[in-house]
């Protein structure tokens, strides 16, 4: 095995150090240090993220191959998109399989990590937000001897090693000898980089396993996410601001962390995640399957799935986890093409269409939503996005969908 893949353990070092870290402790400790490290002071006249709602976070992970490539970028074999919510403070995030099959521009069909290594992370940031269809405002980037180091730094993290992981790779300097043990284990950085790397195992990077008889997600991405929460609790364990202060000012020094946040933005981020509860935080893996093509192996995307978890964990449209309903879109006002562009309307923003065509009759001036099983916050959200006042219930279904659209005559895109 080549290179380093541990999803979402950027996220919680840096969000997670943060932490408390606010106001004079910020300036005193911090900021000579990202000043050092050519970190962006920004407008201090405007707030954090420029008083943007909605803010997303590309954090990425970069292997050892950057040490083989002239402009000094390795594959990014993490990449976890972080949405917040600065209002009610709601964070959820996307991860995204290192072999994600993408169009990278000026070399074709790539995998998504290469990116990073045709065009740095602002190139991984431009690719990422092509496929997701969402703006990317920030990205924040480490590397395998950043993990090590940071770890280090924390004095180890304390995880339940739940199978045995032997594997070695002289060529790439990676040595895995973990024993499994029902009791947490603190493993320093050497044995954290085996733990987020290993996947040598019948699963691999993602799949599922049976436990009391129900199918649960298994894999070397689930491995990442209890990683990166026993992570979160570790910095959070850290009694006084000025220690995780000093542990952010100490990883900027070193280099563990590369990043276009700016002052404001790391200052801000302390008020919004003072009570963030990493267990809590809502992540799904982009949809798609594993698949082999022109003699290489991909994970090639499901856009009909992703974009039921790219609305709710992107664009906060929906509780994650959320079933949304089946939608019929027909055309009741006579105008050739109509159903099908509001069709494709709920389809950007998430909602599962099973289909469009005719309604029984052309004549209606006014759209209407008929909701069959009274998914009531759903509907409520169809409408206000196809600008539709009325919505009745009807039980029963239409041919298996949750709810009918009928689009009327007053319907503009």
């Amino acid at each position: 095995m080549r290179g380093t893949s541990w999803l979402i353990v950027v996220l919680v070092i840096v969000f997670g150090s943060i932490l408390g870290v606010a106001g004079g402790t910020f300036l005193a400790v911090v900021l000579p240090s990202m000043r050092a490290t050519g970190t962006g002071l920004g407008d201090m006249m405007s707030g954090p993220f420029h008083d943007q709602r909605y803010v997303r976070i590309l954090m990425m992970g970069e292997d050892d191959t950057s040490k083989r490539n002239s402009n000094g970028y390795g594959l990014s074999d993490t990449l976890v998109v972080m949405a917040i919510d600065t209002q009610t403070k709601d964070i959820r995030a996307i991860s995204i399989p290192r072999d994600t099959m993408v169009e990278i521009p000026g070399h074709g069909t790539c995998k998504i990590n290469s990116a990073n290594v045709h065009g740095g992370p602002e190139l991984a940031k431009q690719v990422v937000q092509s496929l997701i269809g969402v703006p990317i405002d920030y990205y924040v980037m480490t590397n395998t001897g950043g993990l090590r180091g940071m770890v280090d730094l924390l004095g180890g993290i304390y995880v339940i090693v739940d199978k045995d992981m032997h594997y070695t790779d002289r060529h790439g300097g990676l040595y895995i000898n973990l024993h499994a043990s029902p009791e947490k284990q603190l493993l320093n950085g050497k044995q954290a980089e085996g733990f987020v790397r290993f996947r040598h195992d019948a699963i691999g990077d993602s799949g599922y396993t049976m436990k009391d008889g129900k199918r649960v997600s298994a894999g070397r991405i689930v491995r990442q996410q209890l990683f990166m929460r026993s992570l979160a609790n570790r910095v959070l364990s850290l009694p006084t601001r000025r220690e995780r202060a000093d542990f952010l000012r100490k990883a900027y020094e070193r280099k563990y962390i590369i990043s276009n946040l700016k002052m404001r933005d790391w200052d801000g981020l302390s008020e919004f995640m003072k009570d963030f509860k990493p267990e809590e935080m809502a992540m799904d893996v982009l949809p798609g399957g594993p698949q082999h093509i022109s003699g290489a192996s991909y994970w090639v995307p499901d856009m009909e799935a992703a974009r039921t978890v790219i609305a709710q964990n992107m664009l906060f449209q929906g509780s994650p986890g959320q079933e949304n309903p089946k939608i019929e879109v027909l055309n009741g006002s006579g105008i050739s093409g109509i159903a099908r562009r509001a069709a494709d309307k709920l389809k950007d923003a998430g909602f599962e269409v099973e289909r469009y065509g005719n309604a029984p009759r052309s004549d209606y001036v006014q759209s209407c939503i008929i909701t069959h099983k009274g998914k009531i916050e759903p509907v409520q959200r169809i409408a206000k996005l196809l600008n539709c006042e009325e919505i009745r219930e009807e039980s029963g279904s239409s041919d298996g969908a949750d709810v009918t659209v009928i689009v009327g005559r007053n319907y503009s895109d």
